[in-house]
């Protein structure tokens, strides 16, 4: 394991894991690397894959290469490109998103502000293949989403800071091949607020190779899941009945998402997102 520093060297360290070297993926590292207001760093995991010859930005001081010699899933590469973090805060970047202007400087501004706050996230509109703005997530802002994270996933995990000392405290991703980002975020929140801020921080792309399945209804990262759902709901003071009626929509958005195709399911969200 790398050498952490004692104290932070850093404002943020910006975590993206990639096992593609696709055609998006310069336009997000430049979109860090463009970010003003903060000190960062850029680590890139590799996961199973090398980049191209003569990249250019490789040569920035402020980016770092970390290779993972076979891809065990993105929760097995967050877990190991977080243990390099030197930043007081992590953020997490898609390697095929854009993190927008001022997103760190604002991030970081909040997370100072606000010291029970462990976690910020933004707006994440939705944008195509070529950079056209199509749609956004139904989530709402607010100074503390916690209630919410008892329903489903309200925090996108590639507009999201928190912060290392907090993440560390929890002991970090856990190496889930799904639902990696919600576990974590349900750790977390056990030890203070989680905001979302009416702010645009990050843009969201979806594109036709996202062909991944959801999440399966009985894969054992969801029993991890229920597991920190209840332990939120005790510590907000959420009666058992409650979270039983939560949990009983919950699984059934999992079968829906799980069973359809995923064609037709990037259709319901475009279409309930206008």
């Amino acid at each position: 394991m790398p050498a952490r520093p004692s104290e932070p060297t850093l404002d943020v360290s910006l975590i993206i894991p990639t096992n593609s070297i696709h055609r998006w993926l310069d336009r997000a590292v430049a979109s860090v690397l463009d970010q003003e207001g903060a000190s960062f760093e850029l680590i890139l995991y590799l996961d199973g894959v090398e980049l191209t010859p003569g990249t250019e930005w490789v040569s920035d001081p402020r980016v770092r290469l970390v290779h993972g010699t076979n891809s065990q899933g993105v929760g097995h590469a967050l877990r190991e490109a977080c243990k390099h973090a030197r930043g007081e805060f992590i953020a997490r970047l898609d390697s095929d998103d854009v993190a927008l202007p001022g997103r760190f400087a604002r991030q970081v501004a909040y997370l100072r502000d606000h010291p029970d706050t462990v976690a910020v996230t933004g707006q994440a509109p939705w944008i195509d293949e070529e950079g056209a703005r199509i749609g956004a997530f139904g989530h709402a802002s607010g100074a503390d989403v916690r209630g919410k994270l008892l329903e489903q996933n309200v925090l996108v995990q590639s507009a999201i800071m928190f912060r290392a000392a907090d993440y560390r405290a929890v002991g970090g991703y856990n190496p889930l091949r799904q639902m990696e980002d919600y576990d974590l975020w349900l750790r977390l929140a056990l030890r203070g607020r989680m905001a979302v801020l009416d702010a645009h921080v990050v843009e969201y792309r979806i594109h036709p190779d996202q062909t991944s399945r959801g999440v399966h209804p009985r894969a054992s990262y969801v029993k991890t899941v229920y597991a920190g759902r209840k332990n939120l709901a005790h510590l907000l003071g959420k009666s058992a009945g409650g979270q039983l009626i939560r949990n009983t929509a919950f699984r059934a958005a999992l079968y829906m998402m799980y069973y359809l195709p995923p064609s037709l399911i990037r259709r319901i969200r475009t279409a309930a997102s206008r």
